[in-house]
């Protein structure tokens, strides 16, 4: 026995050969049943094996999955359930054959941002430097500021000489600004997924005033208690993507330590992306509640609250984070 699960007694579908690095070619027959997916359950959001079974589906742990199906231990159908249990983080669902997410294989997004993101990306770095380089933060409240900043033909001639003094700083020729540009451009790649995500989650905000908007609405004892319980606790939804928003910002503010440390920011922005990105995922059936609906009292503004708040009070009712590790064994 092991501390996950007894060995496999041999009847896994035999290894075929080689296995596709990028997908889930799962081997096994249990694999091939209508229906197979790897989903996460429950409010512990625990992965799960879901097959259909008549009117509807079926779900078993991956403990369970493994011994009933003789799934052995570091076999590439084991390996795949890790890797599965893994990349629910990541996507909402993983069936057989689908493609290994980027994250799982590389560390990379697997999904695409708006020219706009990498641009906003580009630009907050170089406003960085650009407070480096005159001793003083450059203060800015919303994107058209920061663009506006870029675009000066001022900050235009003091970039020139900021890329040549970064230059120098990290260790390079002062000719060399190449190098600091491809720096930044390499960072820029990265922070622009947590911009894409900054955005979406203005989409909380929007709820969060929808409900403000709603005291007004709800003025009945049961109603107002009601407006008042989601009220408090949007406040603790939000505070945990702004505090995943506020340590990325953390992280990258010193930019000339970050580009001279810029594999362990590049690591520690990807795990924010990853984190930000789940949360996101589990707010997108909510947000699809609100859309379009008009705050006065209705049966889609009541079925909007009440699967707000069951969303919220299932996750923050003992002070669980969202992000709460989800195992697998």
């Amino acid at each position: 026995m092991t501390g996950r699960d007894s060995k496999g007694s041999g009847s896994e579908a035999p290894y075929a050969g080689p296995a596709r690095n990028t997908h889930f070619d799962f081997q096994g027959k249990v694999f091939q049943a209508p229906g197979a997916s790897f989903v996460l359950m429950g409010k512990e959001k625990q992965p799960m094996f879901a097959v259909d079974m008549g009117a509807g589906q079926g779900y078993v742990s991956l403990k369970d999955l493994r011994r009933t199906f003789h799934v052995a231990e570091g076999s590439h159908d084991d390996k795949l359930i890790e890797q599965a249990a893994a990349g629910l983080r990541h996507v909402p669902d993983i069936r057989p054959g689908d493609e290994i997410p980027n994250e799982i294989l590389n560390g990379t997004a697997s999904w695409t941002v708006a020219r706009k993101h990498k641009q906003i990306a580009r630009d907050r770095i170089q406003v960085q430097l650009l407070s480096w380089m005159g001793g003083k933060p450059i203060t800015y409240t919303n994107q058209d500021e920061l663009k506006k900043i870029v675009a000066q033909e001022e900050s235009k001639k003091a970039l020139k000489d900021a890329f040549g003094r970064a230059a120098v700083a990290l260790g390079f020729e002062a000719s060399q600004a190449e190098k600091v540009v491809d720096l930044i451009e390499t960072l820029a790649r990265e922070i622009c997924y947590v911009e894409a995500l900054r955005e979406r989650t203005q989409e909380l905000k929007k709820i969060q005033g929808n409900v403000e908007a709603l005291i007004k609405v709800y003025t009945d004892i049961r109603g107002s208690a009601e407006v008042g319980r989601v009220k408090l606790l949007m406040v603790r939804g939000i505070a945990e993507t702004d505090n995943i928003l506020n340590n990325v910002d953390a992280e990258t503010a010193d930019v000339m330590s970050a580009l001279m440390s810029l594999d362990d920011v590049v690591r520690a922005v990807r795990r924010a992306r990853d984190e930000l990105h789940f949360v996101l995922m589990e707010w997108d059936p909510i947000i699809a509640k609100w859309e379009n609906l008009v705050m006065a009292r209705s049966q889609d503004v009541d079925r909007a609250l009440m699967a707000t708040y069951k969303f919220l009070a299932s996750r923050f009712d003992t002070g669980k984070s969202l992000m709460k590790k989800a195992g697998g064994k």
